[in-house]
C-alpha cells in the first residue's frame, strides 16, 4: 500500500513538473496575443445614449460580426482629438478579405468630422485590426465638427458573414492634443516621403529585441539593427522615438526557412504596418512567403505639425512627434514552411536632426505627443510591461520554472524514500 501510494504521489508531481515545464516554454498553444485592458466600457445600440470616454484612458469592450457600438467623446473648441479602436479576434480565428473594423467620429448633427478603416485584405490572418479617426481644429469657422459639443464615436465590425460568429475583445483609446499657444502661426506646409526608393541600414552590431503584443507592451528601438522571431500566427509590435523634423524608416527582413516544407507557399506571409503615436493607421504592405527570404520597408514622411493639411493620408497621420509603432505580422500559414518561430530583423533609421516644436498650450508630452532625451536612451529592444503583458508573462515563466525544479526535487526524495523503504522491507523478511 505504501508503495503504491508512493507511486501515485510521484506521478502526480511528475504530470505537474511536465505541465509547469509546458507552461513555461508556451508549448502547446497559441503564441502570446494581446489581451485589450483598460476600463469596461459597454458601447450603446444607438446614439440616443452612448457611454462617455474620457482622454488619456484605456477602455474596453467587445463587439460581434456586424455590431455597430456607439460611445459618447465630449469636445471643447480648442483641443484637437483622435480616438482608436482596436479588435482582436482570437488566434485561428476565421477572417475574410473584407473583414475589419470601420470607424466614423460624428457630432451632434449627424455630420462626419471623420472616418476611417482598417480590414484584414487577406483570408485566415487573424491579427488585432484598427486605427483612430480624429477631430482636428483648423480655425476656419466654416469647417465642421468645430464647436464644443457631444461628439461620438461608431465602431462598426464588417463582416461577410462567414468569418468567426463569436465577439472579439475591442480596446479603445482617446488622446487630446492641447491647442497652439494664442498668437502662435501654425506651419502650413506639409512634408513629402522620399521620392527615391528608401535603402536599409546596413552597418551597425546587431541587437537583440523581444517585440510586445500591444502598443502598451511594444519594444522600443532606435536607430540600429535589431532580430527578433516571430511565431507563425503572431502579431509583434516596436516602437520608435521620432522628434519633430526627422523621418523614420524601417526594414523587415524575414529569414529563409530553416526547416518545414520547401514546397510551401503563403500568399500574403508577412506584413509590416506602421501606425502613429495615435494608433491611426499610417501604411502597411504584405508579401508572400514560400521559404526564402524576403523584406519589407516602410519610409514615413518627415513629422510635421503641417501634415495635418496634407491629402496624402500617410502624410496627414505623420503631424505628431512621439512614438511611432510597427506591427510585423506572419500569417499562420508559414507554419507549414518553418519549424518554429521565424527570424525576423529590423533595420530601424531614424534621419535628420530634431527641430523645436510648435508652441502648445498645454502639456504634449502627457498627450502622448513628443519625446525626450530619456526616450531615445531607453529603447533597448526590451518589450514593456502593462498588467497582463511581457513583465507578467516572464513572472509566469519563473513560477513554471519554480513548480519545474521544485516537482523535480520531490520527485528524487520520494524516490529514494520508496527505495529505502522497500530494502527495510525486504531485510525485515
Amino acid at each position: 500500500m505504501r508503495h503504491t501510494t508512493f507511486t501515485a504521489v510521484a506521478a502526480l508531481l511528475a504530470l505537474a513538473a511536465l505541465q509547469g515545464r509546458a507552461a513555461a516554454d508556451g508549448t502547446p498553444g497559441a503564441p502570446a496575443s494581446w489581451q485589450p485592458r483598460g476600463t469596461v466600457l459597454a458601447g450603446a445600440a444607438t446614439t440616443a445614449d452612448p457611454p462617455a470616454m474620457r482622454p488619456g484612458v484605456t477602455y474596453r469592450d467587445t463587439i460581434k460580426p456586424g455590431e455597430t457600438r456607439f460611445y459618447g467623446i465630449t469636445l471643447d473648441a480648442r483641443t484637437s482629438t483622435s480616438v482608436s479602436a482596436f479588435a482582436v479576434p482570437p488566434a485561428g480565428a476565421r477572417v475574410a478579405f473584407r473583414d475589419g473594423i470601420e470607424l466614423k467620429l460624428q457630432g451632434p448633427d449627424g455630420s462626419d468630422c471623420d472616418q476611417s478603416a482598417a480590414h484584414f485584405e487577406d483570408d485566415g490572418d487573424a491579427r488585432p485590426i484598427g486605427t483612430a479617426v480624429s477631430r482636428l481644429i483648423t480655425g476656419h469657422r466654416l469647417d465642421v465638427c468645430q464647436d464644443a459639443d457631444q461628439y461620438t464615436l461608431q465602431v462598426h465590425r464588417t463582416s461577410d458573414g462567414a468569418a468567426d460568429p463569436e465577439a472579439w475583445p475591442l480596446e479603445l483609446r482617446s488622446f487630446a492634443e492641447p491647442a497652439l499657444a494664442p498668437g502662435t502661426a501654425a506651419s502650413a506646409a506639409p512634408a513629402v516621403i522620399g521620392g527615391a526608393s528608401p535603402t536599409p541600414l546596413i552597418t551597425g552590431t546587431p541587437h537583440q529585441a523581444s517585440g510586445g503584443t500591444s502598443f502598451d507592451t511594444a519594444a522600443a528601438v532606435r536607430t540600429g539593427i535589431w532580430r527578433d522571431r516571430v511565431p507563425a500566427g503572431a502579431t509583434r509590435f516596436y516602437k520608435v522615438p521620432v522628434d519633430w523634423g526627422q523621418q523614420v524608416t524601417v526594414f523587415a527582413d524575414f529569414s529563409s526557412a530553416p526547416d518545414g516544407d520547401a514546397g510551401a507557399f503563403v500568399a500574403s506571409g508577412v506584413r509590416l504596418t506602421a501606425y502613429s503615436p495615435v494608433r491611426q493607421l499610417v501604411d502597411g504592405g504584405n508579401r508572400s512567403y514560400a521559404g526564402r527570404p524576403v523584406s519589407l520597408d516602410e519610409q514615413l514622411a518627415r513629422v510635421a505639425y503641417g501634415n495635418r493639411t496634407a491629402y496624402d493620408s500617410r502624410v496627414a497621420a505623420v503631424r505628431y512627434a512621439g512614438w511611432y509603432y510597427f506591427a510585423v505580422t506572419v500569417h499562420p500559414g508559414v507554419a507549414q514552411a518553418v519549424d518554429g518561430p521565424l527570424p525576423v530583423t529590423l533595420r530601424v533609421e531614424v534621419a535628420g536632426a530634431a527641430q523645436p516644436g510648435p508652441a502648445y498650450d498645454g502639456d504634449a508630452r502627457a498627450a502622448g505627443i513628443g519625446v525626450g532625451p530619456h526616450d531615445m536612451a531607453s529603447a533597448d529592444g526590451a518589450a514593456a510591461t502593462a498588467g497582463g503583458g511581457a513583465g507578467h508573462a516572464a513572472a509566469l515563466r519563473l513560477v513554471a520554472f519554480a513548480a519545474f525544479g521544485t516537482g523535480t526535487a520531490l520527485l528524487l526524495v520520494l524516490a529514494v524514500w520508496s527505495a529505502v523503504a522497500r530494502r527495510r522491507a525486504t531485510a525485515a523478511v
